[in-house]
């Protein structure tokens, strides 16, 4: 029988220090990995009453206060630690009955590199509110252009100047592009099944340096509209500078 060297051992000694250092590497890469894999989320408040609440997002033990809600803004980027579901979560709601926070999840689809939540009102739910996610990808929504996001059950078409669009139901993003110089354009929307029948028309100030959302909702008052439109502008310079400052100051990592 051959007894091991001194030399030998050495060797099986620095190979099994080895395999433990690139182990290490491997868990940290992963860990890494879950980190900046997970997309960096902004909400959009629907109305001042929901910008006014204390809410928070939660994934795994991660969590981050969402501050600077704003009904014409979206807030800045949070961005949380882990994997797993995210969740909205009612800072100033009691814990439920079973002593957990009162939340409900944010349903963001796989794959989503620039998830917006939307939060609204919703009375029936414990936290009090719901949320709609959507891609709001700046790589698809071009300056100059409007995103048209359709919340009423029936189709609907756009017209400004001489192009037109189909708005179908479902919250689906659809953008309308125009070019040229700042001036006004006339906004006509009706129902895809009678485009003849206008249901609201306006004049908006096109400009080239910003995009806008807008939401097609049905009017809360129907003796007046049938529906009604809520815009949120976003201006190139204004990202541009916010871009910076959360590039300096790190951007809103979670705890």
């Amino acid at each position: 029988m051959k007894l091991a060297t001194m030399g030998s051992i050495d060797r099986v000694g620095a190979l099994d220090q080895l395999a433990g250092m690139i182990r290490w590497c491997l868990l940290w890469c992963l860990f890494q990995g879950v980190l900046m894999g997970a997309p960096a989320v902004r909400v959009l408040a629907w109305d001042d009453a929901v910008a006014a609440r204390k809410l928070s997002l939660v994934r795994g033990e991660s969590e981050v206060e969402i501050t600077g809600m704003h009904p014409n803004k979206r807030s800045g980027a949070l961005r949380l630690k882990g994997a797993g579901p995210v969740f909205l979560r009612a800072l100033d709601k009691a814990a439920g009955e079973d002593g957990k926070p009162v939340q409900r999840e944010c349903k963001v689809p796989e794959g989503m590199t620039h998830p917006l939540l939307l939060v609204m009102a919703d009375e029936k739910h414990p936290t009090g509110v719901r949320v709609v996610v959507f891609d709001d990808n700046p790589a698809e929504f071009p300056w100059g252009a409007y995103r048209f996001l359709n919340a009423t059950p029936k189709e609907m078409v756009v017209q400004m100047e001489q192009k037109a669009v189909k708005l179908p139901t479902g919250w689906k993003a659809v953008n309308l592009t125009l070019d040229g110089d700042v001036r006004g354009v006339g906004a006509r929307l009706a129902l895809a099944e009678k485009i003849e029948t206008p249901l609201y028309t306006a004049i908006w100030e096109y400009d080239p340096t910003i995009r806008t959302l807008c939401f097609i909702v049905p009017a809360t008052d129907p003796r007046i509209s049938v529906v009604e439109v809520k815009a949120v502008p976003e201006d190139r310079r204004t990202v541009e500078l916010e871009a910076q400052d959360e590039r300096a100051a790190g951007g809103g990592a979670a705890e």
